[in-house]
């Protein structure tokens, strides 16, 4: 009687499967930049808030986060009973950069406030509005 030699079915599947997760792997870290290119994700982060001497003017500096272009078009200010509404453009003035963040971008700001003077060591609100969101940044100035 003639015996066949080969593997058993155990070691066959423990090597199927072996493989097919090395395949999983391997395409998973082909296609993952490309889905994740594919996936908007708008964010603004305020990096730096100054408010000058005179306690009028405030100095800002807004990174876009996320990977999308992002353009600022208002900032709003509320302190205590005061709010105040700026365009950007307008009565908000754009230091560096430009309106239009892109990804990884610094956009500097100049507000000057007309209803209120800023105290030492105040706290305030601004909320950043662009094309795709909008976000609230407590600041102490």
């Amino acid at each position: 009687m003639l015996r066949r030699k080969g593997i058993s079915p155990f070691v066959a599947t423990v090597v199927l499967v072996a493989i097919t997760l090395a395949l999983g792997g391997v395409l998973y870290t082909q296609f993952r930049q490309m889905v994740s290119a594919e996936v908007r994700n708008p964010s603004l982060s305020l990096v730096d808030a100054n408010v000058g001497q005179d306690g009028k003017t405030l100095l800002l500096d807004v990174k876009n986060d996320g990977n999308v272009q992002l353009t600022l078009s208002e900032v709003l200010f509320q302190y205590q009973n005061t709010s105040e509404h700026f365009t950007v453009g307008g009565n908000a003035s754009v230091l560096a950069g430009s309106a239009t963040v892109s990804p990884g971008s610094i956009a500097s700001l100049r507000l000057t406030l007309s209803g209120v003077t800023l105290p030492s060591f105040s706290t305030f609100t601004l909320t950043l509005v662009s094309d795709q969101l909008a976000k609230a940044f407590s600041v102490q100035g």
